[in-house]
């Protein structure tokens, strides 16, 4: 081999008896090792999920990050590997540590979160009849993806009346008027009508003329652009109440013939929502209270997804599965790690775990990188799908669920993570409101 990006033998035996024994660990102990060049996709010796637990194993006992990010034009084999890590100090020297993304505000805003609501399209279909109107073979999205089903909106429903029906019911369960709202701010990236969502909300919940209402953007991001608008409101003294809304109809755009199954078919309909009261007006001690928000965006990985629309109606969809999945692990991890530092929260103080869910083998692949268990992290993908920016959301009120069965004093914290096209990424964490923070260690 006379590239000279692939250092001497002797430079590197130690990094090649690390690569070989990660390898053996995705493929068997008893695999044989391949050539340096034989690309492992198209051998088949490994599938795209074993290809992400495999560099993810490299990294962790490497100490590398983001190793991933420099393969993403190369062919998926040792060799390339193994050039990778010896020129690893120059190729990542740009990147930022994880602990140094951009912040909300130094001194997070009181704002406590007392109501929240996630609902799902009322057609929930077997993954099975997903797969065989995508043209794909039956099974696939169980096995490959760990997706069991899909909610899907009935003819009646549409972003509107999914995100109403959410909004109402975090109303409710945060004994909240409509009529003491002092904002809407609302999230979707399928909705694309005017007026826009937050409008139309505004009009259906029959609010005050001046409530306030907000649309953001950041597609599986937007909840935690939503809440950090939210809390900045609220500590800034502009608000009292705001409410948060996300909404997803992806079955009436990401449609058969119009985008390839691979893409298509893992993606659900579902909304959700939740109060913010500002701390000083909350009546009670229930709730959880936000921390700070940390955000960033890593461009290295925005070539990974890129839909744009075209003149005739259709659409063009750049997605590269493996690229994409290496970053969602790599970059959760670490945005999880540096949410553990801000706060100084240990991840095994957390409950719960509200993070974005491209599907659910790479949500079990992240919690085994990060050491915790998965069922700290709410199933909304094995049977909704990917909901987009409804995700983050619909996970979050399973672990708000979960924690109100817990007495008060006992409930532990929740931490946030999501990413969003570019690759946007942000995260965030939530403390019991019910009591001294350190009470529930």
């Amino acid at each position: 081999m006379n590239d000279s990006r692939f250092p001497p033998a002797s430079k590197t035996d130690s990094r090649r008896s690390l690569v070989e024994a990660c390898f053996r660990r995705e493929a068997g102990s008893a695999a044989s090792i391949p050539g340096d060049n034989v690309d492992l996709l198209e051998a088949g010796i490994l599938d795209s999920m074993a290809w992400v637990s495999f560099l993810r194993a490299v990294e962790t006992a490497s100490g590398v990050s983001d190793l991933g990010s420099g393969l993403n034009e190369r062919s998926a084999s040792l060799g390339e590997v193994l050039a990778a890590l010896q020129n690893a100090a120059s190729e990542i020297s740009g990147v930022e540590d994880a602990g140094s993304e951009q912040k909300v505000s130094a001194s997070p805003a009181q704002a406590v979160l007392t109501g929240s609501s996630a609902v799902p399209g009322s057609r929930l279909l077997p993954s099975e009849e997903v797969d065989r109107a995508f043209g794909m073979p039956a099974g696939k999205l169980r096995s490959r993806a760990g997706i069991e089903s899909l909610a899907y909106v009935a003819q009646s429903e549409n972003e509107l009346t999914l995100a109403a029906t959410a909004a109402q019911e975090a109303l409710r369960a945060a004994s909240c008027g409509a009529q003491e709202l002092n904002w809407i701010v609302a999230t979707s990236e399928t909705h694309h009508d005017y007026p826009s969502l937050s409008a139309q909300l505004h009009s259906r919940l029959l609010v005050r003329e001046n409530c306030g209402a907000l649309d953001v953007g950041g597609a599986c991001l937007g909840l935690l652009n939503g809440l950090a608008v939210a809390q900045s409101l609220i500590g800034a003294g502009q608000a009292q109440k705001i409410l948060v809304v996300t909404a997803d109809v992806h079955s009436r755009t990401l449609t058969p013939g119009r985008v390839a199954g691979e893409f298509g078919g893992l993606f659900g309909d579902g909304a959700s929502a939740f109060v913010l009261r500002s701390a000083s007006g909350s009546d009670s001690r229930e709730g959880y209270r936000l921390g700070e928000f940390l955000f960033g965006c890593a461009g290295q990985y925005a070539a990974a997804i890129q839909v744009n629309g075209e003149k005739n109606g259709g659409l063009t969809v750049l997605f590269d599965g493996e690229a994409l999945s290496r970053a969602a692990i790599t970059r959760m991890e670490k945005i999880l790690t540096a949410v553990e530092l801000r706060s100084g929260i240990p991840r095994s103080s957390v409950g719960g775990f509200a993070t974005h869910q491209p599907n659910p083998r790479l949500v079990a692949l992240l919690a085994k990188q990060y050491g915790v268990s998965p069922d700290a992290f709410p199933p909304v993908a094995r049977t909704c799908g990917n909901l987009g920016s409804s995700t983050c959301g619909a996970a979050l009120h399973q672990a708000l669920r979960s924690a109100s069965k817990q007495p008060r004093g006992h409930r532990r914290h929740i931490f946030l993570a999501s990413l969003g096209p570019g690759l946007l990424f942000g995260g965030g964490w939530l403390t019991p409101h019910d009591g001294d923070a350190h009470s529930i260690f």
